[in-house]
């Protein structure tokens, strides 16, 4: 049953069903990253679910400031966590967002923004790339960061492009044996473009394990930012484009599985998509068969779980434990559950509470003993970067990938495995 708000020029249609499963018990305001900072009950999940059902009450109308309170959440679903009536928030907030975008016209940041993921494999977007690579080095100097100002008054601190990258596309990757299994590795426009050095390590973790790696050329986006923000269209064509060239590799080469680096792109293959085979966060595997690390010295770490590797993946925390304590000691904050404020567009259209978000985290973890803080989501890396230039100087920010990879991973074989590889027809 639906019921429509209709005023001239809006008209908002929300399914009762999903607004009615939510009891208004207030648990998930314990959680949420955006109450927690404005003590406000328009910033909880409940408030934004709330504000729906007054809109199909026609006690209020649709507008740019109705709309703002649902383009302030994280979508970052710890609120379905801890839910204890199931309600589905991510569905009913894409909902939202999509009748949005329709009633009151896109938000051409967020669109823009996110129109430019879809070019991702493209070769004209691989030539922006170098092009950009080499600016960056002939005029920003030898740093990994550059400040880039955004039009929201937002000033992030992006990674540089790098020469290589896409490089690992079209290519099998093989194990110096026989192959006990073959994953199609999927690394995600951040580590492809930007953090490639992440993604190389990561297909030479699973060679050294045993793996043979597919890295397949011609896929974009996963279309997961572009889903959370109510751009099904979008979504939809980039899903159909990767669908298929996932089932043709599928077909000819016998796939196990897709591993992926990044939780919201896994996530995204998980349940928004309908692939031939399971879908594994690298740290899954290495939790099963890492057996040790190199360890020269004691080092402290403490962990950033990202909040879709355990709300859309469902992958427990205690695997990122496992693992980091294979290498170092683990300790905790209070705050180490909970989003760190990136969230895709999130932290460029809402710069003010992104950053209050990320400065009480980056207090948290500078109050737990820790030099360095580990996850494995690239945006998570790239905001706690910045938290750390920001706010905590002492602490260091490494994917869980290039943690393991020093310590398991010589040089020498690095190189063998860089050469183990060849090209795929498809």
């Amino acid at each position: 049953m639906e019921k429509d708000i209709n005023s001239p020029k809006r008209v908002l249609k929300i399914p009762l069903e999903t607004l009615n499963a939510c009891v208004q018990c207030g648990l998930c305001k314990t959680v949420c990253p955006t109450y927690r900072e404005e003590l406000d009950e328009a910033y909880s999940p409940r408030g934004r679910i709330l504000l729906a059902k007054t809109l199909l009450e026609g006690k209020l109308q649709l507008s740019p400031e109705v709309a703002k309170r649902w383009d302030e959440c994280t979508l970052c679903r710890n609120c379905e966590d801890i839910c204890p009536n199931g309600v589905d928030y991510k569905e009913l907030l894409v909902h939202v967002r999509e009748e949005v975008n329709k009633n009151l016209g896109k938000d051409w940041v967020k669109y823009l923004g996110l129109k430019s993921l879809t070019f991702q494999g493209n070769s004209i977007q691989k030539l922006a790339l170098k092009a950009g690579a080499f600016i960056s080095k002939l005029f920003l100097g030898k740093g990994d960061t550059m400040p880039v100002v955004f039009p929201t008054g937002a000033v992030k601190y992006f990674p540089k492009p790098k020469f290589n990258a896409q490089s690992l596309r079209g290519k099998i990757f093989l194990p110096k044996g026989k192959a006990k299994a073959t994953f199609i590795f999927f690394p995600g426009c951040m580590y492809e473009n930007f953090y490639t050095q992440t993604a190389e390590n990561v297909v030479h973790i699973l060679q050294k394990l045993g793996y043979k790696v597919i890295v397949p050329d011609g896929v974009s986006c996963c279309g997961g930012p572009h889903y959370y923000s109510g751009f099904t269209d979008m979504f939809n064509r980039l899903r159909e484009k990767n669908t298929e060239i996932f089932t043709k590799l599928a077909k000819k080469y016998s796939v196990d599985g897709l591993v992926v680096v990044c939780p919201t792109g896994g996530g995204t293959f998980k349940e928004d998509y309908d692939l031939p085979f399971p879908v594994y966060e690298l740290v899954e595997i290495l939790d099963k068969e890492l057996k040790e690390l190199k360890v020269e010295k004691e080092e402290k770490v403490t962990i950033h779980y990202p909040c879709h590797s355990y709300t859309a993946m469902k992958i427990p925390t205690d695997v990122f434990d496992r693992v980091a304590s294979k290498g170092a000691k683990v300790v905790k904050g209070e705050l180490n559950k909970s989003c760190c404020g990136f969230a895709g567009m999130f932290s460029v259209k809402n710069p003010g509470l992104s950053q209050k978000i990320l400065k009480r985290k980056m207090e948290d973890f500078s109050q737990c003993g820790a030099q360095t803080i580990l996850t494995s989501c690239p945006g998570c890396v790239l905001q706690l970067n910045e938290g750390s230039i920001r706010y905590a100087n002492d602490l260091k920010v490494e994917h869980i990938a290039d943690f393991v990879a020093k310590r398991f991973l010589t040089e020498e074989e690095k190189q063998t495995y860089q050469q183990l590889w060849e090209e795929y027809r498809v």
